[in-house]
């Protein structure tokens, strides 16, 4: 399947299907996890679900800033690929890959 059929049958979704393999993204969430544990311990429920709140919160933030850095990215990548288009060189070998 081409990229451009799974876009068009909506099988592409980054934010879903990527999933960092740093060390350090799963350490932070072993902390994380660990701390939230803390709180429930210490807090009341009202309070700690006041503080599950503002990560649901921090979650939709991230989400709308990766989404822009997401874009930007694809722009200046696609931007990247006319600008090499300008050379005769590159011109030349993606006539030949057409054919």
């Amino acid at each position: 399947m081409s990229i451009m059929d799974a876009i068009f049958d909506g099988k592409v979704y980054p934010g879903e299907q990527v999933v960092s393999t740093d060390p350090e993204y799963a350490q932070t969430n072993r902390e994380v996890d660990a701390l939230m544990k803390k709180l429930e311990e210490k807090l009341g429920r009202e309070e700690y679900d006041m503080v599950e709140e503002v990560c649901d919160l921090l979650a939709v933030s991230q989400d709308i800033q990766n989404k822009a850095v997401f874009r930007y990215g694809m722009s200046l990548g696609l931007r990247l690929m006319r600008e090499a288009g300008d050379f005769p060189f590159l011109q030349e070998s993606s006539a030949s890959e057409r054919e």
